[in-house]
């Protein structure tokens, strides 16, 4: 593999601390909407959640580095660390944006079954279906919320982009497609954050039109 190849992913990897911290500047600058407007159940919940994000990249860039930014699909205790602190950051954010026993029962539940399940008969197929039902509930809470149509684009870029990449990087072992991956997860953050930063806006203009009617 080339440096500049090497370099291209280390990029694309950290893309994913930036969108972070972008999304918890932008709840903190919204935060008295989200506290006292919109009543959100748990803005520091929602915080913990993007930093597992920040710390399940770690995990990811640590094992790419011990296999000098060539991917291989392989079971390890890195990359349970990886999907399991994916699934913390999905469901701490769920939790957080609002109260839904049932829904929020199913996401801790698939947050612990996420480090259990994973690696079971040497493979990560176990991991798939809380996988699957976290990243639901984690946009069906978002629109919930938010009721911006733009939150099922996180689905569209996260899990069918990305996972389209995955698949060719793994069928052809181009090395190219996994320079595509992180960003296609990255982007659908980046739309999250987008949807988040412009709510109170909407807000305000959803109520001024009831008042003129």
């Amino acid at each position: 593999m080339s440096l500049g190849l090497k370099i291209a992913l280390a990029l694309a990897h950290f893309s994913v601390y930036i969108v972070v911290a972008l999304s918890l500047w932008i709840f903190s600058q919204r935060s008295d909407f989200y506290t006292h407007t919109l009543r959100l159940r748990s803005l520091p919940c929602i915080y913990w959640g993007y930093v597992c994000f920040a710390i399940a990249t770690s995990y990811e860039v640590a094992e790419h580095m011990n296999d000098d930014w060539f991917y291989i699909s392989q079971i390890s205790g890195l990359n349970n660390l990886f999907y399991s602190f994916l699934a913390f950051g999905l469901g701490l954010i769920a939790i957080g944006l609002k109260k839904n026993t049932a829904l929020d029962i199913l996401s801790v539940a698939c947050m612990v079954a996420m480090p259990i399940l994973y690696g079971a008969n040497d493979s990560k197929t176990a991991i798939q279906l809380p996988q699957l039902v976290i990243a639901a509930v984690f946009v069906y809470k978002w629109y919930a919320v938010m009721k911006d149509w733009r939150v099922f684009l996180y689905l569209l870029f996260s899990n069918i982009v990305g996972l389209g990449f995955g698949i060719a990087l793994i069928a052809t072992g181009n090395q190219i497609f996994h320079l595509f991956i992180g960003p296609a997860g990255s982007v659908a953050l980046m739309i999250l954050g987008y949807v988040a930063w412009i709510q109170p806006q909407r807000y305000a203009e959803k109520k001024n039109k009831k008042e003129l009617l």
